[in-house]
């Protein structure tokens, strides 16, 4: 029987754990308390992990509360935290957050120039930054890194080889080296990403002293993260149902965000059905597609909910513009402010808005974030394991790499025939090119979003088109 207290769902679905969620984040305290050792001693920590190992969750439930709690000593209970992720702009972000975490008050339009100019005036920026800020005596600033791969796949595509990353990464390496300000780093990252970390002189070095690679639970600590929120919640399980859980998630290579999604559409279903006067059972987590397949449903019950096909094919065009598998297999999200998403898909506001409303409502949460959407509001997926596990999402996130591929392939190929360095396009480069174009539709903000320029290939391929209509015609005059 479920206790007097009322129900909650305590599955947060794909989005990480967040601080408010410590109540509910379970079995991880021993990565935690090794998190903590590895801060105090370095001052730099790379928590690093496969995609879906729960590191974002790790760091803001686990590791974020003990900071607060006054467990790294002597550093104390005094935390300003500066949560960003680096995107194509790391800087920028940077001073987002810098200012997000109130170390800039009263902030005015001018504030953001102001600090953005400290960063940027020699490696030591963060920490001169942090002088001239409200950062008190007894306070610690936190750079929280999430995502940190972002560096490596966002940058931007232009004749500039500037790397705005190098600056990035020399300011957080600098600001943890020196000792006359308390200023703490934590990154989170792929491990698939660690051998990028090379481009940047220093880094390997660093996260060499200080990584924590993020273990798969054992089978005891998944047992709490699933029974402990469950009676947080006011629920019980029927042990069968948690013993299926160890069974699945044990195959499960997205683990603990599929596992939280599963969790929480079975709860909503025990709840719905009018169940909760019995434990969480097998037929809830049945009903809802188990771990293999609720994710996936889930998914398409948000896409069949939009109200015609011009709106599914705005869906598309949106899951399309925010992922990115264009240059190798290891896909990730990218994130895109949401006036630029409406120049990129080219459909108006409105239908976006509604596909945005459709994947992030009604506790549905791909998509990000839910509410308070204004042209300047980040959108985003929210987990990868959705560019994995939705098939439909698989279908688009590689048609999207391969009409990438082929349009930086015909930018590059126009580039060296505008110097003279290569001739025209024949067939069959030259059909398979224009088909491309016709099934595509490439708009020029779409170009510009790869980092190239639409007008020039659509030049080239007009000038490969009327040659070969003039080589057909004087082969018929012949």
């Amino acid at each position: 029987m479920t206790s007097a207290r009322p129900l909650f769902n305590p599955f947060p679905g794909l989005r990480p754990f967040t601080t408010a969620d410590r109540h509910l984040f379970f079995g991880r305290e021993a990565q935690t308390a090794e998190l903590l050792a590895r801060l105090q001693r370095f001052r730099f920590l790379a928590a690093v992990g496969a995609s879906g190992s729960g590191k974002s969750s790790l760091v803001r439930a686990g590791l974020l509360p003990e900071l607060y709690s006054g467990t790294l000593l002597p550093a104390g209970t005094h935390w300003r935290v500066a949560l960003m992720r680096p995107g194509a702009a790391p800087l920028a972000h940077l001073t987002a957050a810098l200012i997000e975490a109130g170390l800039f008050e009263p902030v005015d339009e001018f504030t953001p120039a102001i600090v953005r100019t400290a960063l940027e005036r020699s490696r030591l920026g963060l920490t001169n930054a942090a002088r001239m800020s409200r950062l008190t005596p007894g306070e610690n600033l936190l750079v929280v890194v999430d995502q940190f791969e972002e560096l490596f796949r966002f940058r931007r595509r232009t004749a500039d080889t500037a790397d705005p990353g190098k600056a990035f990464v020399d300011l957080l390496l600098e600001a943890t080296r020196q000792t006359d300000v308390p200023i703490y780093v934590v990154i989170t990252m792929r491990s698939d990403f660690l051998g990028d970390c090379a481009r940047y002189r220093g880094l390997p070095e660093a996260i060499n002293d200080c990584e924590y690679l993020v273990p798969r639970l054992t089978r005891e600590q998944w047992k709490l993260a699933i029974e402990g929120p469950v009676r947080v919640g006011g629920g019980t399980i029927a042990p069968r149902l948690t013993q299926r859980l160890l069974k699945d998630v044990a195959d499960d290579l997205d683990q603990l965000p599929t596992l939280q999604h599963a969790l929480m559409r079975t709860w909503g279903r025990w709840v719905a059905a009018g169940n909760a006067s019995r434990p969480l059972d097998l037929e809830d987590y049945e009903a809802v597609g188990g771990l293999a397949e609720a994710l996936s449903r889930h998914a398409d019950e948000a896409y069949e909910s939009l109200p015609d096909d011009a709106h599914r094919r705005v869906a598309e065009r949106v899951f399309r513009a925010l992922t990115d598998l264009s240059t190798d297999s290891r896909g990730v999200r990218r994130p895109t402010r949401f006036r630029d998403l409406v120049e990129l898909v080219a459909a108006p506001e409105e239908q976006v808005r509604r596909v945005l409303e459709a994947f992030s409502g009604d506790g549905r949460g791909f998509l990000t974030p839910s509410s308070g959407i204004d042209d300047d509001t980040v959108i985003d997926i929210a987990h990868e394991s959705l560019m994995r596990i939705w098939r439909r999402l698989r279908v688009w996130a590689e048609a999207e790499a391969q009409s990438s591929r082929m349009f930086l392939r015909v930018a590059e190929a126009a580039a060296l025939y505008k110097t003279k360095q290569a001739g025209l396009y024949r067939d069959p480069e030259l059909e398979l090119a224009l088909q491309w174009r016709a099934t595509n539709e490439p708009t020029a903000a779409w170009a510009e979003h790869l980092g190239a320029a639409l007008d020039p290939v659509v030049e080239f391929l007009e000038a490969g088109r009327s040659a070969r209509t003039a080589e057909a015609e004087a082969q018929a005059a012949a």
